[in-house]
């Protein structure tokens, strides 16, 4: 029989060989979080600009095919050329004369309603932000066009442009069309193609300089727009046979017109090569984004791309190209544009080859942990209810077996180690296998059933050293992220995904979950260890220190960075600290926290909000744009999006049932008495704490809830994780007495 410091030896040894072998070159630069931004780094100087358009370029069509998985895994020659091979020149030192091998990044493009057509790319552009493209997800899509201008002094106007402008009206966006050429008023701009003329156009759709192709005098001016083209599909044409040659074909006209177009700008031109759309109907993906600046002393060689809006090494956003293109023209950003250029990071590797695979294997990351999240979220959320459900079925029969009970125990505490598991898993470079999605899989599995393993080596006489045990390890395990600029969340399956757009950098509304619950649970834990050794004012101080850690690491702007986290965490944590100290819990000390928690937040925001713009994370913009009264749509398109999380489905109409259940028993003392369940009368008597710790999750889900865009799903995710924690408590009652083996739940 092996003793528990061996059997401890080898899952440590163990769970070291998934983490740090595999993990030593699974990061690289790319996707790695950038501190320090400042308008020094700016990728593109004051001076002559010429910004090329695209709509549909992926950096996967920048990369040689190579015969099978294996040999590209080892670096196999290519097999045929790139299927846009100027643009991959590009990122040799010598792809365009005089200009610097390219910066690069991968740009995160327009989702949702701003996405259902691809002249999106463009509006969005004008306007600075999303702006609405088609009345509905399924209106044909209408191509920009241009009216041109006759006779002297006429301006060319931009098509269908009213039609745009009435689509904006009532929209959650409140995108203001023509805010990036009213902010270029009365400097020289030229629009070459449809698309660049809806980009600079004025708000009222007139656009100065207007010609269909790059002429002699297409860059005459210090700014100069150019639409190359498109190679995206038509929903008809998707469904031929012939789908891929045609967009092959599509790929290589663009690529063609790039090189045209490249060939005649001026030396002393800085080009910005961007693409601005996705693909319609299929999943986000992020599009090419590339600066070449004209050779110079002292000139840095060859970066990735970012900006102050992700802060994340070869990511940026399109929406940053209007701050980009003003930045270059003298002007300051005002209204909807926000100041979040395009700036230089990391040094990229020289070799072409070698970026463009980084910045493609983003996009995968992205595809294969968002497959993850449907199954760790919503496939964890059913099997730790059905384990509880389960557990209370046989002991209501009376058929719990210690066989069963030892059964039980093992599934909850690897569904509780699950959550940890899938942000550990970034470490093993999980997307560079053959296989990603097995490999992600199989090493949240292998992670998670180590830790279980551990947990149950843990001493369990009483019922909360068990939960206290994993839900520590998952706040230490997000601290230590958090502190680290959230290295763990940017590929973990719950963390965010920038292909989406949502969010770029710290604490996401699925990482909040995960950290608020085990931080109160671990609290809970911890105060009640003090106060059966009769330490209860040691107990509280201890609740407040774990409170201030999740609060400093979830809320700071350099940190978890999260608005919506403060206002929650500080009533959980008010409630398990006034329970701790053994106060008496009520409803206007519930209210007064929660106010407190918001004022607390404000002014962290505000504290952000007066740093220079370039250094602000969303914290402060959103300050900025309270102050400038540009609020309203933003609350407007997050209290949407909230409010659609109830057509989430089943899981959500269950969180709902759920959430009313428990608070009929702990907030109705009567009725309360008469539905509380023996189980869960027993589990309070052993661990007098559950049930404020319990009060604390509930505050943190419906809070959280309510003022975040995520909606419900906060809460799905908050019983997700805390239900396994609260089954493997329930199971422990009892433990420490002889012949006590009931599965009891």
């Amino acid at each position: 029989m092996i003793r528990r410091p061996a059997a401890a030896a080898v899952m440590l040894v163990a769970l070291a060989a998934i983490l740090v072998v595999p993990g030593a070159s699974g990061f690289g630069a790319a996707g790695g979080s950038v501190t320090g931004v400042g308008s020094k780094d700016r990728a593109v100087p004051e001076g002559p600009v010429v910004l090329v358009g695209t709509t549909g370029v992926r950096w996967a069509d920048l990369k040689a095919p190579v015969d099978g998985v294996g040999q590209e895994l080892v670096g196999g020659e290519p097999s045929a050329p790139p299927p846009a091979p100027y643009l991959a020149g590009l990122l040799e030192e010598d792809g365009l004369a005089a200009h610097l091998g390219a910066d690069a990044a991968g740009l995160a493009l327009t989702t949702g309603a701003a996405a259902r057509c691809p002249v999106g790319g463009w509006l969005a552009l004008s306007a600075g932000g999303l702006a609405e493209s088609a009345a509905s997800s399924h209106a044909d899509c209408e191509e920009p066009a241009v009216r041109p201008a006759y006779g002297p002094g006429a301006e060319a106007v931009v098509a269908g442009w009213a039609d745009w402008q009435a689509m904006q009206r009532g929209s959650a966006y409140g995108a203001r069309l023509g805010s990036l050429g009213d902010a270029l008023e009365g400097g020289c701009v030229t629009a070459v193609g449809a698309g660049a003329a809806v980009a600079v156009a004025r708000g009222d759709g007139s656009v100065d300089r207007y010609v269909d192709d790059v002429g002699p005098d297409a860059f005459d001016c210090p700014l100069t727009v150019v639409d190359a083209g498109s190679v995206l599909l038509t929903p008809g044409e998707l469904e031929r046979a012939d789908a891929e040659e045609l967009r092959a074909e599509r790929v290589a006209a663009v690529d063609a017109t790039v090189r045209r177009v490249l060939e005649r700008v001026p030396e002393n031109a800085t080009v910005v090569v961007a693409d601005l759309a996705n693909q319609r109907g299929e999943e986000p993906e992020l599009g090419i984004g590339l600066v070449l600046r004209p050779t110079g002393p002292g000139d840095p060689g060859p970066r990735y791309l970012t900006s102050s809006a992700t802060r994340t090494t070869g990511v940026a956003r399109a929406s940053d190209l209007p701050a980009t293109l003003l930045a270059a023209a003298g002007s300051a950003p005002s209204g909807a544009i926000e100041d979040t250029p395009l700036v230089g990071s990391a040094d990229r590797p020289a070799a072409g080859a070698e970026t463009i695979d980084a910045l493609a294997d983003l996009t995968e990351r992205d595809h294969g942990r968002r497959a993850a999240y449907t199954v760790l979220v919503t496939g964890g959320f059913w099997v730790a209810l059905a384990l509880a459900a389960a557990c209370w079925w046989v002991s209501a029969r009376g058929r719990a077996t210690s066989r069963a009970r030892a059964v039980a125990v093992g599934a909850a505490l690897f569904l509780a180690a699950v959550p940890v598991a899938g942000f550990l898993a970034s470490l093993t470079g999980w997307w560079r296998f053959p296989l990603p999605g097995p490999a992600l899989g199989g090493a949240v599995v292998a992670i998670a059933g180590l830790l279980a393993g551990l947990a149950a080596l843990v001493p369990s006489r009483r019922p909360w050293v068990r939960p206290g045990f994993l839900a520590g390890v998952t706040f230490a395990v997000l601290t230590a992220d958090g502190l680290a600029s959230t290295v763990l969340n940017r590929a973990a399956p719950l963390g965010a995904a920038p292909t989406y757009g949502a969010r770029f950098y710290g604490f996401g509304n699925p990482t909040f979950c995960v950290y608020a619950v085990t931080a109160v649970v671990f609290a809970a834990a911890l105060a009640q260890w003090l106060v059966s050794r009769g330490q209860r004012r040691l107990a509280a101080v201890a609740v407040a220190g774990v409170g201030i850690v999740a609060m400093v690491v979830d809320v700071l702007p350099g940190f978890g960075a999260d608005l919506g986290g403060g206002p929650a965490l500080v009533p959980a944590f008010a409630v398990l600290g006034i329970a701790a100290y053994g106060g008496q819990l009520r409803a206007r000390r519930i209210v007064a926290t929660t106010v407190a928690g918001a004022v607390l937040v404000a002014a962290i925001g505000v504290a952000d909000w007066l740093r220079p713009a370039a250094q602000r994370s969303h914290l402060g913009r959103f300050v900025a744009d309270v102050i400038e009264g540009e609020a309203w749509s933003v609350l407007a398109r997050k209290a949407a999006y909230a409010a659609r999380s109830v057509l989430a489905g089943p899981s959500v109409w269950v969180t709902v049932l759920l959430l009313l259940a428990v608070a009929l028993v702990v907030f109705t003392p009567v009725l309360g008495r008469k539905l509380e369940p023996s189980w869960s009368v027993a589990a309070r008597e052993s661990w007098p704490l559950l049930r404020p710790a319990v009060v604390a999750v509930w505050l943190l889900a419906v809070i959280g809830s309510l003022i975040n865009d995520f909606g419900l799903r906060i809460g799905m995710i908050c019983l997700l994780v805390v239900v396994p924690l609260v089954t493997l408590a329930v199971l422990g009652v009892g433990n420490g007495k002889s012949g006590a083996v009931q599965c009891r739940t």
